[in-house]
């Protein structure tokens, strides 16, 4: 199982995240069950089980609601559901769809978090490779001098 600091790692991680993000704030539903995701996306995510998987493990975008009793489980997005809802014309609450400047930044910043993730998971790079080097050279620098010793030595 990931864990939030490597979540994005997972290989087809962001399409899914981003392709999840744009459902729920586009979408006139806001919430979809598993086989709504499903439907709508075309299909099982790429990087999990299902959708409801990939909500589950990026909290910072998505709110899940296990399934209880005759309910299923289903997905919602933080940034829409915090939106006071406005009556529609047949009385229902409903909650807006989110901009698409406000759709865009949190695009925006499921890519980012992606780039760090990547960014940290390879920065072991540039600190053992250094040190490997230095050691080498050492290595051969001791090796050049016991040598030169030896050719020396009578």
């Amino acid at each position: 199982m990931t864990t939030p600091t490597n979540s994005y790692l997972v290989d087809g991680r962001l399409s899914d995240v981003l392709a999840l993000i744009q459902v729920l704030a586009l979408s006139s539903k806001t919430r979809r069950s598993e086989e709504g995701l499903v439907t709508e996306l075309q299909g099982k995510p790429a990087s999990a089980a299902s959708w409801v998987e990939v909500g589950s493990q990026h909290r910072e975008f998505f709110r899940v609601k296990p399934a209880a009793g005759q309910k299923r489980a289903h997905v919602s997005l933080i940034a829409r559901n915090v939106q006071d809802p406005l009556e529609s014309d047949d009385g229902d609450a409903q909650r807006p769809l989110l901009s698409s400047e406000t759709t865009a930044k949190l695009m925006e910043l499921a890519v980012d978090l992606h780039a760090k993730q990547v960014q940290r998971s390879e920065a072991w790079k540039t600190v053992l490779i250094p040190i490997v080097i230095a050691v080498l050279a050492a290595i051969a620098s001791i090796s050049a001098a016991f040598i030169s010793v030896k050719l020396k030595a009578p």
